[in-house]
């Protein structure tokens, strides 16, 4: 007999049910209900996140988080993922690349299918070797060294590389006849910021410009942003280029403009997040950056997820947001039926997939599982991204 497609356990030989003990009766009475009532529920679907929750990148990794909660709330309202709900565990890297490595490590122990995240290159490194040998599949919104191009691991990535972006900066700004430009780049996150200045100073050197001078900055260090932005005005650039977050970005910017009010500020992308604005103030009024997103774009599907998110949490989505919520749509499009996949299979399946419309933009892996976007220049004007 089966209740519920539940077999019921008999009672051993010689010992009925109701010879047992009052209190053991009503607790065993307990479990069968129990397992009455739940066995049918399917199972849920675990997938990871692991970002910059606390420390000098929070913004771009909560922001990343509460884009995916989204996705996650849109695919459970839906039915799930073959009947299966989705089930997100949060983990937060500290911006360290060995929390990040345990962090793999504590949600592949936890049964995670597939992990979405983390932010920065950096802490991605850190993460790399723990995803390979357990070969959980990993979707990165944001990594972008050209230290995880063209590899066979199990770190996808949703954003264009640093030579990619850089030589967009570099076109750009020899378009505009700027020919001598300065650079501060960020040594808690060189991965990302040495590979990009190399870029950049390569392809702005090949179109007739030079990097006339670099400091590498510390935010921990003692000699304080004051140091850096001498440093670089005294190289008499036509531009200063912070290759920071959004925190050391908006600090630069104001050592800069206490020293030299008209000197065009230039920011990476790293940079372009909601808290740049509320840190920097007057001081990043004109300040130029590429987003890997339009924030004026009018398509249904975008608005929808925008205004879920002010709904939600009462700010705008930004570029990290919109790339977390694309690496769960191709992920959750890989799983549609076929929710058990993971590891090598998922990966496969993954990169096979035709095509998959994002919010503004398709997302299509090539044979090492990266990807690329689209690129808007904004400037800062009046605390807000003005596209150029």
């Amino acid at each position: 007999m089966q209740i519920a497609n539940c077999p019921i356990q008999r009672s051993p030989v010689g010992r009925g049910l109701w010879d047992r003990p009052r209190p053991a009766v009503v607790l065993l009475l307990a479990a069968i209900l129990a397992a009455v009532t739940g066995c049918d529920d399917p199972q849920p679907i675990r997938i990871g996140f692991v970002g910059g929750l606390s420390g000098r990148s929070a913004d771009i990794g909560e922001v990343s988080r509460n884009a995916v909660q989204i996705a996650v709330q849109d695919v459970n309202s839906a039915g799930g993922i073959d009947g299966r709900p989705i089930e997100l565990l949060v983990r937060d890297d500290e911006g360290e690349p060995q929390v990040a490595a345990d962090a793999v490590r504590a949600l592949h122990d936890a049964g995670v299918t597939a992990i979405i995240g983390p932010n920065t290159s950096v802490v991605a490194a850190g993460m790399l070797p723990a995803i390979d040998e357990l070969e959980v599949v990993t979707i990165s919104p944001t990594a972008s060294s050209l230290a995880f191009v063209d590899l066979d691991d199990f770190l996808l990535r949703i954003s264009w590389t640093t030579q990619d972006n850089a030589r967009i900066y570099a076109r750009h700004y020899a378009d505009l006849r700027l020919t001598r430009i300065a650079a501060a780049i960020d040594m808690d996150n060189r991965v990302f910021s040495e590979s990009w200045l190399q870029e950049f100073s390569s392809a702005f050197a090949d179109l007739g410009g030079k990097v006339v001078a670099t400091d590498l900055f510390d935010a921990h260090a003692a000699r304080g942003y004051s140091d850096t932005a001498r440093r670089l005005l005294d190289s008499d650039p036509e531009a200063i280029l912070l290759i920071a977050n959004s925190v050391d970005t908006a600090q630069l910017a104001q050592q800069v403009r206490k020293l030299d009010g008209e000197v065009l500020l230039i920011a990476a992308e790293w940079a372009a997040s909601e808290r740049l604005l509320y840190l920097g103030g007057k001081a990043i009024d004109g300040l130029e950056l590429v987003q890997s997103y339009n924030r004026n774009d009018t398509s249904p599907g975008y608005l929808r997820f925008r205004d879920s998110y002010r709904a939600q949490f009462q700010q705008e989505p930004g570029y990290s947001g919109v790339a977390a919520h694309d690496a769960a749509t191709v992920l959750f499009r890989a799983l549609q039926g076929n929710a058990s996949l993971q590891g090598p299979a998922l990966k496969a399946a993954l990169l096979d997939l035709p095509p998959v419309a994002g919010l503004q933009q398709p997302v299509k892996f090539n044979r090492f599982g990266d990807a690329q976007r689209r690129a808007f220049f904004v400037q800062v004007r009046d605390g807000r991204f003005v596209a150029e």
